[in-house]
């Protein structure tokens, strides 16, 4: 895991310096700058696998005619190199980054098909003058670009490019339309002038041109699944089990950012399960489990994740949060996090990874995903309520879940119901995705695909991404193997709403590795900041300082007397519960965001 970032054109080697010093958090153990003929390449390393200094980036191959910058981790290089190695290659390292290389030298774009994992990488082609860039499957690292002055950049973050930019001008409509789960999706980026290259991508730069081309479509990759349920259970513990043991491939220890939840208890377990199995480069040395530590408040998750930890025989760490930070520190975590997350307070997260590193630890196995795949959340269940049929005995069982997971109490015949149903559908056409095996899809899955693809999970991993890597961590995604992509795409709605639980073949998938105290939980918390106690307790005069502040009025990206009629209601609301607390949080992140970001040197 590692930061890049490159030039094709002409720049200053300090200034290229510059750049990659921006994003020097992500690669904390090696930095280097190389400059070619027609192209200046930079890297920051995190060293997991082969950590000697002849697996630093930039790479080239034996021949010099490619050089790779690359950030990511592909799992199964161990079998790839096999393969190579057949073939007549010789490798002078024991790194992924160089199997990627002669992957791609070997086999051209057609290498990305082979390869299980996450990454952002660019490869040029010192013969033809090409710059070849790809992304993962499903974006879980970034890809920046930007253009300026006949020069094309590409960097890991936006602020590599702060030092070769004239002006910074924020991304009005995101804030205006409060657009901050649709954007991520697409090329568009909270700075004007800057774009992503979007998940499942590659893009060829040559002469000047620019030509991108979408290699991944979870549609066209979907399996054929047991009819039976039971069967389908089995098949999802296989893949799941099998993503875990190669996520474990690491030359330093691993842990785990363990709530207590479902899905980051199902990964640590399986952990734990397959701790006496063999896999060439697995490590021995994964029993680091850390929790967020908010006593007294709502978001605090320690009793659950100590139960799980106490089932596999481990010990957690407690990560201690602390919400009185001074406003400096702040706005230091959001020019970290770069773009606008409105849901919470950064604080919690960016918290736990660093003190996850400041313990030594490099990488994370964490639960990220799920909730999007097999239907953790409790609005996703109104578009599961279509393919029930309004009435039926299923129906009623899926509103009852509802109301267990939410704690409301909405009747089955309520109208509520049917608004509900209406606004989930309302919100998924505007995607107006055409394909075959899109229309023929139930209801709830349409709507999950939605939230993978186009909505909530681009935006999570993109926060996750910069919440960790802030720290030097990288994180694994067991869930998000494309193979566990493809099959919870791949079966019915039913497997995933089951007597009156929401992700029921991931609970059924994990029964034989983690404790039936955890995978029977209804209640779901989510990783967040306790907002509403926090702004009420001791940041209630920060909080009140920005808003009446003459900084604040003037922000173009907020409305500042509305956001303070807001206030004031706030704190007179006796029975403010964490979404209220959140909701003050989304009116002042603009602000707080253009400070940093902005308006930062």
């Amino acid at each position: 895991m590692c930061g890049i970032f490159g030039c094709v054109g002409t720049i200053d080697y300090g200034k290229a310096i510059e750049c990659v010093k921006r994003i020097r958090h992500r690669g904390p153990d090696s930095m280097a700058v190389v400059q070619l003929e027609g192209i200046t390449l930079g890297h920051t390393r995190l060293a997991i696998l082969d950590k000697d200094k002849g697996a630093d980036q930039p790479m080239q191959d034996s021949s010099g005619r490619y050089t790779i910058v690359y950030n990511g981790e592909v799992y199964n290089f161990v079998e790839l190199r096999r393969d190579l190695e057949l073939k007549g290659y010789q490798f002078r390292t024991y790194t992924d980054t160089e199997v990627l290389l002669y992957s791609y030298i070997e086999w051209g774009e057609a290498f990305q098909q082979k390869c299980n994992g996450m990454w952002a990488l660019a490869i040029w082609d010192d013969f033809e003058k090409r710059l070849f860039l790809s992304r993962d499957r499903f974006g879980i690292k970034p890809l920046y670009i930007y253009k300026k002055n006949g020069n094309f950049y590409f960097a890991s973050e936006m602020k590599a490019f702060f030092p070769v930019m004239t002006e910074r001008v924020p991304n009005k409509r995101i804030f205006i339309q409060k657009d901050y789960f649709n954007y991520e999706a697409s090329n568009e980026c909270s700075i004007v002038g800057i774009e992503k290259l979007a998940a499942g991508t590659v893009a060829f730069f040559e002469n000047g041109s620019l030509e991108k081309k979408r290699w991944w479509n979870t549609l066209d990759h979907l399996y054929m699944v047991p009819k039976s349920y039971e069967e389908q259970v089995e098949m999802l513990r296989e893949l799941f089990l099998d993503a875990c043991k190669l996520r474990m491939r690491s030359d330093v220890p691993i842990g785990t950012a363990l709530s207590g939840g479902i899905d980051s208890s199902c990964t640590i377990g399986a952990m734990s399960y397959l701790s006496e199995s063999y896999t060439e480069r697995k490590t021995d040395d994964w029993q680091h489990a850390f929790v967020a530590h908010m006593p007294g408040t709502v978001c605090d998750e320690t009793r659950y994740a100590e139960i799980a930890a106490r089932y596999i025989g481990i010990s957690v760490n407690h990560v201690n949060i602390n919400s009185c930070i001074k406003a400096e520190e702040l706005l230091r975590y959001m020019y970290l996090c770069e773009d606008p997350y409105p849901n919470t307070s950064p604080v919690p997260h960016m918290q736990t990874y660093n003190g996850i590193s400041n313990a030594g630890i490099k990488v994370t196995l964490d639960g990220h995903g799920a909730d999007e795949l097999f239907g953790g959340y409790r609005g996703d269940l109104f578009s599961a309520c279509i393919d029930a049929g309004i009435g039926t005995k299923s129906y009623e069982n899926i509103i009852g879940t509802f109301n267990e997971m939410s704690g409301e109490h909405i009747s089955a015949n309520s109208s509520e119901v049917i608004d509900r149903i209406k606004s989930n559908l309302k919100a998924d056409n505007v995607y107006g995705i055409k394909n075959t095996y899109f229309d023929e899809m139930d209801e709830y899955n349409k709507r999950l695909y939605i939230q993978t693809h186009y909505r909530i999970l681009p935006t999570l991993l993109r926060c996750y991404d910069k919440f960790s890597m802030a720290s030097g961590v990288e994180i694994r995604m067991p869930f998000m193997d494309y193979r566990i992509v493809c099959f919870a795409f791949s079966i019915p709605w039913d497997s995933k709403v089951r007597n009156r639980y929401t992700k029921a073949i991931v609970r059924d998938m994990a029964r034989p590795f983690m404790t039936k105290k955890i995978l029977d939980r209804k209640q779901k918390i989510g990783f967040g900041a306790p907002c509403t106690e926090w702004f009420k307790g001791e940041l209630k005069e920060f909080l009140l300082d920005i808003v009446y502040s003459k900084d604040f009025c003037e922000c173009e990206l907020v409305n500042a007397f509305d956001t303070r009629i807001d206030v004031n209601a706030f704190f007179k609301n006796e029975k403010a519960d964490l979404r209220d607390g959140a909701r003050i949080w989304a009116r002042i992140l603009p602000y707080l965001w253009k400070k940093a970001v902005i308006d930062c040197a």
